[in-house]
């Protein structure tokens, strides 16, 4: 059954219900507990360690913001601690395996260790040393007042004529009191004009002008006319046409004052600042161990064509007597090698291999000071550091007990595209031609006419029954119509979908009201078939899947091994709420806005579980169904909460909402008794 569904009125239901209820001022019932909450709880066990309720907090708090919420119910607390113990058991595998020991891992501990040497030297010498002084600020902000200032906004009524005679004739329509939007339609030369009704906005005196771009002649003009919707200005000719336009709306430009930017001068003179003090730092360095650059051995160094440098890749590039410092033009060739595609480009594209070589010059100064000054102490013992050194173990046993013996055959391959074939389709679709009336009347002369000349194939007189009579002539053709009750570029609309895919392509249909209130006949022109992709093109796609799954299959598998084999115990009983109804329903509302109405109803089935109190289950098992109605459309789902809410709670403020819900949601709601009510 389809029916009307008013979603404002929804909305507008909900707020007075919600608003009922805070109205009463109902005070929630706190919900003990009577096991205390503490950092050192152990929510699990094994051979030779612990996992904490602080271990499984940290691991939370380090995540994005976005996923910290779902991540602090019991659901999440607990698919936590289960990813905690699978990293701890694969952790001792590793150490088990000597793997902590390899060459690959220990190169990567090693490049994990310079990275960090690198951070903190930058820290301490630079970031914790700007400083920015109010003359600073003060200096910058007089010297880039362009940069705050807040241009004019103005909104204008504009259409270009095709010439003199035409702009003139335009004129004196508006001047005689025809809308400015009907005499666009009739003169409008500029098609982003005109398809705007003649109205422009946001032209700002910058030198573009939206949709008629650097005429910087008439945005002269612009700028000196005043504000009057009645006043009809040009016609004026520039380069680019014949101009007639009206000042309907003008924002005057301002200066920002200094208090006003004052947090965005403080971020830019804290980056000029710190710049210089980087400069002093690379040139202390430099200083310190004697470092020199072969000037004229660089200009020889091709990094566009390495093997170009086989006569020089062994001589020495920078020179020092410090041996940890002397560079060859081997060692850059490998540096470069080393970065990303992007930075190469950016080096090579830019600055230049000059640029290339002082910053991995700079970077190996700054890593061998680091580390002769002992600023390893100001990392080695930093959860970041050790939470990555630690991942990069557990990588390792990762892929050495899951990854490594994967393997997926051609059989499988060939296998799994003949089981999901269909999976692998494109779809049939249909090209549609829709003409577009106000008066039913009319549609069926239309349709008369058009029938006949439908029954003779007559195109050209289909084509002209269109022009004259369709509302919109120019857009009668819709192609890519699936079957699946939308109708492409037009509306969703399921009747008009199945007029479409239950007949025979050539079908006229008769005359009838869209979804949309528009009255409407069309015609089915063509369909394109549902094609299948070949094996050989999905193939690389059903190789991804197939060792996804089984690489999650493994996984799981041995995880399971492994925590028998290190006696991993879980006391999932243990884990506790922290979070209050009012988060969790701030959590729930975020959720919701952001349209991931899968994590807010995670929040009001968790507010349900732990809060039954009568006042917060109450509003949350009334969020729940109304948003499944109302934002994920599933009418069966909802209809069986409301109707399980009135059964749960029998009496209470929401229970007109409910009962009008249902009555909406199974086709039998009398909107104007609801709100006379």
């Amino acid at each position: 059954m389809s029916f009307f569904r008013p979603k404002l009125l929804s909305v507008m239901i909900i707020l007075l219900s919600l608003s009922i209820l805070a109205a009463v001022g109902i005070t929630p019932q706190v919900v003990s507990n009577s096991n205390l909450i503490e950092d050192k709880d152990i929510l699990a066990e094994y051979d030779g360690g612990i996992i904490t309720r602080k271990d499984i907090m940290d691991k939370i708090s380090k995540l994005p913001p976005a996923y910290q919420g779902r991540l602090m119910t019991i659901e999440g607390q607990l698919q936590v601690l289960q990813n905690v113990a699978t990293e701890e058991v694969f952790y001792l595998k590793a150490k088990e395996m000597g793997l902590h020991e390899g060459e690959v891992v220990l190169e990567k501990l090693n490049d994990l260790e310079r990275s960090f040497y690198l951070q903190e030297y930058y820290r301490v010498n630079v970031s914790e040393k700007v400083v920015t002084t109010e003359k600073e600020l003060e200096t910058y902000y007089n010297l880039n007042l362009d940069q705050y200032f807040v241009a004019p906004n103005i909104t204008i009524h504009y259409l270009q004529a095709e010439d003199e005679e035409s702009a003139l004739a335009a004129k004196e329509e508006l001047d005689a009191g025809a809308a400015f939007a009907e005499v666009s339609d009739k003169y409008n030369q500029n098609t982003y004009s005109r398809g705007l009704k003649g109205v422009v906005r946001y032209v700002r005196l910058t030198g573009n002008i939206p949709g008629l771009g650097n005429d910087y002649e008439l945005e002269d003009i612009i700028r000196t006319l005043e504000v009057d919707e009645e006043v009809t200005h040009g016609p004026y000719h520039t380069e680019y046409g014949w101009h007639i336009l009206r000042v309907v709306d003008k924002i005057e430009g301002r200066q920002k004052s200094f208090l006003e930017v004052r947090e965005d001068l403080e971020k830019k003179v804290n980056v000029q600042n710190a710049q210089k003090l980087t400069d002093e730092v690379r040139a202390q360095l430099k200083e310190k161990y004697e470092a020199v650059i072969d000037e004229e051995l660089l200009a020889q160094v091709d990094l566009h064509n390495t093997a170009a440098n086989e006569g020089i890749v062994y001589m020495v590039l920078v020179n020092s007597p410090h041996d940890e410092v002397i560079m060859t033009v081997q060692d850059l060739i490998i540096y470069s090698n080393n970065l990303s595609p992007q930075e190469q480009i950016y080096y090579l594209k830019g600055p230049g291999v000059e640029a290339m070589l002082e910053q991995a010059l700079i970077q190996n100064l700054i890593y061998i000071d680091a580390r002769d000054n002992g600023y390893d102490k100001y990392f080695k013992d930093t959860y970041d550091y050790l939470t990555i050194s630690k991942n990069i173990i557990i990588r390792s046993a990762y892929e050495a007990l899951v990854l490594n013996d994967l393997e997926v055959s051609d059989e499988e391959i060939e296998e799994y595209y003949e089981a999901k074939k269909e999976s692998f389709a494109s779809p049939a679709n249909r090209s549609i031609q829709v003409l577009f009336f106000n008066d039913r009347k009319e549609a069926d002369k239309v349709w008369r006419k058009f029938r006949r000349a439908h029954k003779k194939k007559n195109e050209k007189t289909m084509a002209k029954l269109v022009k004259k009579h369709s509302l919109k002539p120019d857009k009668s053709i819709y192609d890519n119509i699936y079957n699946n009750g939308i109708i492409t570029g037009l509306m969703q609309d399921m009747d008009f979908s199945r007029r479409i895919w239950d007949n025979e392509v050539g079908y006229l249909s008769p005359v009838f009201t869209a979804a949309n209130g528009e009255i409407v006949f069309f015609r089915t022109l063509s369909e394109v078939e549902k094609k299948y992709k070949t094996a050989l093109e999905v193939g690389p796609q059903i190789y991804g899947e197939i060792k996804k799954n089984k690489e999650s299959n493994t996984l799981e598998n041995v995880s399971e091994e492994l925590k028998v084999e290190f006696n991993m115990k879980l006391y999932p009983e243990r884990i506790r709420l922290t979070l209050t109804p009012e988060q969790l329903f701030e959590f729930a509302d975020n959720a919701a806005r952001n349209r991931n109405y899968k994590d807010a109803i995670r929040f009001y089935d968790q507010i349900i579980l732990s809060y039954q109190n009568g006042d917060d289950d109450y509003k949350a098992s009334f969020m729940k169904a109304f948003l499944i109605a109302e934002e994920m459309g599933e009418t069966d789902r909802a209809l069986e909460l409301f109707q399980e809410f009135l059964e749960k709670y029998p009496e209470g403020d929401l229970h007109d909402s409910v009962e009008y819900m249902i009555d909406t949601l199974s086709g039998n709601a009398d909107i104007l008794e609801f709100l006379e009510d």
